[in-house]
């Protein structure tokens, strides 16, 4: 292997940097998180991640005793000791199916050790994925189960919704009509000054086979798809969906991604299976308790802080209180449709924010 390479990664106002030896780590990296464009430089969190494949080191840390344990927000427990040097290390426990270590000084500064390197591409992103949530989450951010996206004409939107309600589809077709995807499963809803604001979590879209059909992506270009650590990433799906990277989106549907947009109307979408879609205003408590179902952090009796100093639970606080200021802030609606059948040439004119009370339907 040749010296470390290097990618960088602006993620609303956090830097994330990977070295790593393995230029297809680098690739897989660059390709889960690539932008439309790069983030304005405003950058106030920098970390550095050297990610090392050495079954001989990842051995080593593990036969270290654990003087802790933490779970990780995905449901992995993690055996946690301190070096001689003073670093704490967390390795990946018994049943985690890429055993790793990730070690780190400061809590900025992050090592991580994988035994293959066919599956260290894939770690250092699922990493990066919970110090991005770590970092929003310390800054008071709620993560969502939904979606976002910038509309053609700048318009930032968050969609909501039970399983099923069209999250996903409907951030993709807005993109595709000319606007971005900021997030398809999960986002963090963060006040950012004077602004509201959304930003992605960093995470493949996941795709039905009849969502990616209608994006003309054919059955067998998952078989061609870019990735890194096959047996990894091939594991059958327990809902039968396909996972796409950014880079992948963009290649194959044509969508472009931004890291995070102000938030400028809450769209909260029922799936009906009525030929019809309708879409009117929402009152705002009404809006609070239907946003409240779908927060996912912070939840006190769960998760803590796995990737902090301080492992302590997330402190709640007034949830519902900040949904409401939110809702105050940012107009609500209500919209039904069925995924299936609408047309994405219309659906931004749809979802566009708009006054009156009315209830309306599409606008072609």
């Amino acid at each position: 292997m040749g010296l470390p390479r290097e990618t960088r990664t602006v993620w609303h106002d956090l830097e994330l940097r990977v070295r790593a030896e393995d230029p297809e780590v680098l690739d897989y990296v660059s390709s889960q998180h690539r932008l439309a464009r790069e983030e304005p430089d405003r950058a106030a969190t920098r970390i550095d991640i050297e990610a090392v494949s050495s079954p001989s080191r990842l051995a080593e840390l593990t036969a270290r005793p654990a003087t802790e344990r933490r779970e990780s927000y995905a449901g992995w427990w993690y055996g946690c000791h301190r070096n001689e040097d003073g670093a704490f290390v967390l390795v990946s426990q018994e049943g985690h199916e890429f055993p790793h270590a990730l070690i780190t000084t400061d809590f900025l500064t992050w090592e991580i050790v994988a035994a293959h390197e066919h599956e260290l591409g894939l770690v250092v992103t699922r990493t990066m994925r919970e110090l991005v949530r770590e970092h929003f989450v310390d800054r008071g951010a709620l993560m969502l189960h939904g979606a976002a996206a910038v509309l053609p004409d700048g318009t930032g939107v968050v969609l909501a919704g039970p399983s099923g309600a069209g999250k996903t589809s409907a951030a993709v077709q807005l993109a595709r009509a000319g606007g971005y995807c900021v997030a398809t499963d999960r986002c963090l809803l963060l006040a950012d000054g004077p602004e509201r604001v959304v930003v992605g979590l960093p995470l493949s879209t996941r795709l039905t086979r009849e969502a990616a059909a209608g994006l003309g992506i054919e059955p067998g270009e998952k078989d061609g798809l870019i990735r890194h650590g096959e047996a990894a990433v091939r594991r059958p799906d327990p809902k039968g969906k396909i996972s796409l990277s950014n880079g992948e989106m963009r290649r194959l549907a044509g969508v472009e991604f931004l890291a995070s947009t102000r938030i400028d109307t809450l769209v909260l979408l029922e799936n009906t299976g009525a030929p019809q879609p309708l879409s009117g205003p929402v009152a705002e408590g009404e809006a609070v308790s239907a946003l409240a179902e779908h927060i996912l952090v912070p939840d006190t009796a769960y998760r803590g802080r796995w990737l902090s100093a301080d492992a302590s639970p997330e402190p709640a606080g007034d949830v519902k209180g900040r949904l409401g200021e939110l809702v105050a802030a940012v107009p609500a609606r209500h919209a039904t449709w069925t995924p299936a059948t609408y047309r994405s040439d219309v659906l931004a004119a749809w979802l566009a924010p708009r006054a009156g009370t009315e209830k309306t339907g599409d606008p072609s």
